[in-house]
């Protein structure tokens, strides 16, 4: 049996945005948390490879669906950050935090964020809106992630760390405790931030600590 696509009571009825690999992974986490059903998706075409989950159309058509609730289901923060601020305002925001996450009383986490199974946020962190922290990714106490910034699976932020608005953390990226990772910036799958990084940048330690010029922003 695939999703739930009719209405169940005290369920919220809810749109996914982008058509994706990250959108396959979130939307069977919704279908088992039991908080929410997908109503259908949007995205800029449909999608062959999905077979139970109606197409509704692209973003533009988010304004139509005034009973449903929103999450964007894109890993790029760039998009995300494109999308989220088309949509806040407008619509609905759902914020999607799987059971199997382990959250701080203290921590504050913004509309449309991701939270995905297997996360620890910690004492006093901050996630802002539309910010996506993936499976077995780990927040310290104190610390902080701006809006619309992606941490990949097993990526983690060390006690009162800050990373900026959209910035992307690869697969087991580590922000050393206290430092500060500007806006817009990329750190490498397996890398780490151990001194405080500019804005629209790009960090590795693959072969040696490096951080060079985000040439992707503009």
């Amino acid at each position: 049996m695939g999703f739930i696509m009719s209405e169940s009571k005290g369920k919220k009825k809810l749109i996914l945005v982008g058509g994706g690999g990250f959108f396959l992974e979130v939307s069977e986490y919704i279908s088992a948390s039991n908080d929410a059903y997908i109503f259908g998706y949007l995205a800029a075409q449909k999608s062959s490879g999905i077979l139970d989950i109606d197409y509704l159309g692209d973003v533009s058509e988010a304004e139509n669906y005034t009973d449903c609730y929103f999450l964007i289901t894109i890993g790029n923060p760039q998009t995300r950050s494109r999308i989220y601020n088309s949509l806040k305002g407008k619509c609905k925001l759902y914020t999607f935090i799987d059971p199997r996450a382990i959250v701080s009383r203290s921590a504050v986490i913004g509309e449309g964020a991701v939270i995905c199974p297997n996360v620890i946020l910690n004492a006093r962190c901050t996630i802002e809106p539309n910010v996506v922290v993936n499976v077995n990714a780990s927040v310290g106490h104190e610390s902080y992630i701006g809006e619309s910034s992606v941490l990949s699976p097993y990526a983690a932020l060390n006690g009162s760390s800050k990373v900026g608005e959209k910035c992307f953390l690869g697969t087991r990226a580590t922000v050393f405790p206290g430092k500060i990772l500007g806006d817009s910036c990329i750190v490498d799958t397996h890398s780490f931030v151990k001194s405080n990084v500019p804005e629209k940048s790009i960090v590795s330690s693959k072969t040696e600590y490096l951080v060079l010029k985000n040439r992707l922003m503009r």
